[in-house]
């Protein structure tokens, strides 16, 4: 399935399907590999992984998916392979010559080559989904999150012109005009000059001639009979640019977004930001996501009452950011970085959480963390419900390595894209040092849950307020008093169908007291610009790590819907909790 950009006169091939498939298993290092000499006896399915099928579930190893292909006319024609996503670690072969490595689980990569004259040509596509730091530095086996096997995503087969468009980064310059910026980014055999032409939706082309800067044209346009996106009225525009030889089709909004006086502006008005926390996740299909479950997904947020989505803890799919453009749907998007569970309850803010800080200080990581973060946001650049880029969840932000790592994310978000907000969530809280580079300040919090547990004889919601209260108090220092402050976890886990008239642990009432506290709490305190609730629905975590009162089933419980998209006493909760703020404040 496309997404956004189109490129009409590219030939191009989608490869999803179904693929030629070895499983090599835990017993060979994918260095060895030789595919020539493998035996393909099994298909796959592409998008797919192979840890969730009934005769290696859970397994971890190295699968090998091949694919022949006969639509590439051309020799020596210069191809681009398009990988939408993948993990945790992969090589990639054309015609029996390696083209590439993948080491950023989640990340769209696109490798270009050289094909030879061949009649028929061989693809071959070998994944890893085991843990190693030295590969896969970004991934560790301790996230709250499962670390899946496979093709997550769909893959793209293109035929490169000599000059070619990469992108045209649209933005936003005055909402009340129309008036756009065009950044044109060239690829191939760029010349000095270039003539092009700008088409707005079905207007007509205009044809323009300018010089090109390191690859380089920027435009000012005024966008005819332009339509202001918001959630209420989720406006889009697309603009095709056409050169000799190549042309693409972008779909933007526009909107503009900024942070002022405590509050995020959506187009020079405040905005409260209801949402929850979604993860990429399904039993049956992991981090697979088919369009009827992404739209699905839509659905549910929207009878939830939530203007928000923070899509965590990676880059998450052009498909469903595209549909979040057209159902009005606001986003969080964020580079991979996750976090481990605690070794013990009521500890949170002690623990070492996620990467530490001697992995901050290796280059390796660094470079890692850079590439992928400046490729999300080339890739989601255009879409208007993006307002918010982020990084490292729950990261070493208290230490000195980690604030020169956050220095330099943001300060790589802001060259690829200064219009929109930066930030990232923080469970450092009082002692973080780099809150100073966030536009809002972000906080998971989980009192009565994980943070400031005490005694059993309390009741967990009795805690909230004044946790939440305090935490707030932190913005209040003279260098962050004018930013926004949201809520970016806050939680406690249910088990589905679990019920006790005593509200106990992981019944589903004592999550829904908890969810309404919270949300209670947080909505009439004017601080918070608003929150995402931890978590959107039950996601499958580690397994057989020894955490089992972490995690039961093997699953992070704190969904108000369970894995299946069934929901608990908390959905219903919450839903008349945002619905109720709609119906007395404006969206």
């Amino acid at each position: 399935m496309k997404a956004y950009p189109l490129y009409p006169e590219r030939h191009s091939e989608i490869l999803d399907g179904f693929w030629d498939f070895c499983w090599m298993g835990d017993n060979i290092a994918i260095d060895n590999i030789q595919p020539a000499a493998l035996v393909y006896n099994e298909l796959m399915a592409v998008p797919g992984v192979f840890d969730t099928g009934i005769d290696r579930f859970g397994m971890r190893g190295v699968g090998v998916y091949r694919r022949k292909i006969s639509s590439i006319a051309t020799s020596d024609a210069t191809l681009r392979l398009k990988i939408g996503g993948m993990g945790l670690y992969g090589r990639i072969w054309w015609n029996g010559r390696e083209i590439g490595k993948y080491n950023l689980p989640y990340s769209g990569v696109d490798y270009d080559f050289v094909t030879g004259n061949e009649t028929e040509h061989e693809l071959v596509i070998a994944v890893d989904n085991r843990f190693d730091k030295a590969r896969t530095p970004l991934f560790l086996p301790e996230f709250d999150f499962y670390g899946y096997g496979g093709i997550y995503r769909s893959i793209e087969l293109q035929q490169l012109p000599e000059c070619y468009l990469e992108r045209v980064q649209v933005t936003t310059l005055d909402i009340t005009s129309g008036r756009v910026r065009l950044r044109l980014r060239l690829g191939g055999k760029v010349p000095d000059e270039l003539n092009f032409t700008v088409a707005f939706d079905s207007n007509k082309a205009e044809s323009f001639q300018k010089k090109i800067t390191n690859g380089e044209i920027e435009s000012e346009q005024t966008v005819p009979d332009f339509k202001i996106w918001s959630p209420a009225s989720p406006g889009l525009h697309t603009v095709t640019v056409t050169i000799a030889g190549d042309s693409i089709v972008e779909r933007f909004g526009i909107r503009t977004v900024e942070a002022r006086d405590q509050k995020i502006l959506l187009n020079g008005e405040s905005v409260r930001l209801l949402g929850v926390c979604r993860h990429e996740s399904h039993p049956e299909f992991g981090p697979v996501q088919p369009p009827h479950l992404m739209i699905d997904d839509l659905r549910l947020l929207k009878d939830l009452g939530c203007n928000f989505v923070r899509c965590v803890h990676y880059p998450q799919d052009q498909t469903f950011l595209d549909l979040c453009d057209q159902m009005g749907m606001l986003v969080w998007q964020e580079s991979l970085g996750g976090f481990a569970s605690p070794a013990a309850p009521g500890h949170f803010e002690d623990q070492t959480w996620g990467h530490t800080e001697s992995e901050a200080r290796d280059q390796h990581f660094l470079e890692l963390q850079v590439r992928q973060t400046a490729l999300m946001v080339q890739h989601s650049i255009n879409h208007p419900s993006v307002i918010l880029w982020g990084f490292l969840n729950e990261g070493c932000s208290d230490t000195a390595g980690g604030k020169a790592l956050y220095g330099t994310l943001a300060g790589t978000i802001r060259k690829e894209d200064p219009s929109l907000l930066v930030t990232f969530a923080s469970n450092k809280h009082e002692r973080d040092i780099c809150l100073e580079y966030a536009d809002v300040i972000a906080m998971n919090l989980y009192p009565g849950w994980i943070d400031g547990i005490k005694d059993w004889t309390t009741p967990s919601s009795s805690w909230i307020e004044n946790f939440i209260n305090e935490k707030a108090k932190i913005a209040e220092r003279s260098e962050l008093k004018e930013k926004p402050l949201l809520v970016t976890e806050i939680g406690a886990c249910a088990l589905y169908g679990c019920h006790d008239r005593a509200n106990a642990q992981w019944s589903e009432e004592f999550q829904a007291d908890y969810f309404k506290e919270a949300c209670r709490c947080i909505l009439k305190n004017s601080r918070f610009a608003g929150v995402a609730l931890w978590q959107m629905f039950d996601t499958r975590s580690f397994v057989n790590a020894g955490q089992v009162r972490a995690k039961p089933r093997g699953f992070n419980c704190a969904g108000l819907l369970d894995e299946y998209r069934r929901p608990k006493l908390a959905y219903d909760a919450v839903k008349k909790i945002f619905n109720d703020f709609w119906r007395g404040n404006s969206r």
